[in-house]
């Protein structure tokens, strides 16, 4: 089992590696606004990271991991705010540097690096972010992240992460729900849910039991296009007691591309799943129960 799991996080980090140098210029485009109407994940996911950073007393420091083309920090760096991104793919930084010379963002600044390579001082952050990051690193990578942005954030830092919301599953309808069911884990992924969709706060639902994680060695099926075989989802209790485990705080859950109804409606009516999504996005904060609904969420989290 351990070889199995040393040899799906190598295929995993080769696959990332070079789909993301295949698909760098498309991935700068959908973080973009994109076509009108259209639901715009990454979009969704920076601005979560903004209404994070608006709600701080004071921010000097950003530090995004998986920056991508750079879109966030750039964002960031335009209210003043000193902005690091960190991506492993050349192509993407390249991309980066070159939208932040045309913004002239200045307090910007991107590496070519691994997180883990990446040299980070001790209290040295206001917030770190990653977004749509953790899907693609193993379970031993993940502790490694978060031991390092507990020591990288200053003293009541904020730590944003996004994930693959694993509950959405159970209510996708589809392949993604009959493996769940085969393997046991829809009880405990429904129970989940009802009592997110129940609760108001993080404090109440983080001792609860959880389904247990997916396993280390699993093929998951394609979804966006992404040609990555391993894609790890976790559910919202999942992560959040990761991070409290970690000496971390959760502070809450947000929702990102909440569905109006199956994946297969979604295929055969593409327009109104987006009018929808786009319509219920506005509604996101504060209404737990539109959490089960989301493909994804946003945990924040502080530095205890």
């Amino acid at each position: 089992m351990v070889a199995d799991a040393k040899k799906s996080k190598i295929r995993q980090q080769k696959e990332t590696l070079e789909y993301f140098k295949a698909y760098a210029g498309d991935w700068g485009e959908k973080a973009k606004t994109g076509k009108e109407g259209k639901v715009n994940v990454i979009r969704q996911r920076n601005d979560y990271v903004l209404k994070v950073l608006s709600r701080r007393e004071k921010t000097e420091n950003v530090l995004d991991v998986g920056c991508g083309t750079g879109d966030l920090i750039c964002e960031i760096a335009k209210r003043g705010i000193k902005a690091v991104g960190v991506d492993f793919s050349e192509e993407m930084i390249e991309i980066a540097r070159k939208n932040a010379a045309k913004v002239k963002c200045g307090r910007a600044s991107f590496e070519c690096s691994s997180i883990f390579d990446f040299k980070t001082g001790k209290e040295e952050y206001d917030l770190i972010s990653a977004n749509g990051f953790i899907e693609y690193i193993s379970y031993k990578e993940l502790d490694a992240l978060l031991d390092k942005a507990f020591q990288a954030l200053k003293p009541e830092g904020s730590l944003i992460l996004g994930s693959r919301n694993r509950l959405f599953n159970i209510f996708s309808l589809n392949d993604f729900t009959k493996e769940e069911i085969d393997e046991g884990n829809a009880g405990l992924l429904l129970l989940e849910a009802i009592k997110i969709a129940e609760s108001e706060n993080i404090e109440s639902i983080l001792d609860i039991e959880t389904a247990p994680l997916q396993k280390e060695d699993k093929k998951h099926k394609a979804t966006a296009g992404i040609k990555v075989s391993t894609r790890y989802q976790f559910t919202p209790v999942q992560l959040a007691k990761k991070v409290k485990e970690k000496g971390f705080f959760p502070v809450e859950i947000f929702p990102i591309h909440i569905h109006c109804a199956t994946s297969k409606f979604q295929k055969k009516e593409p327009e109104v799943n987006d009018l929808v999504s786009n319509l219920l996005q506005k509604y996101a904060e504060g209404n737990w129960d539109l959490i089960p609904y989301a493909s994804s969420f946003m945990l924040n989290a502080k530095k205890d």
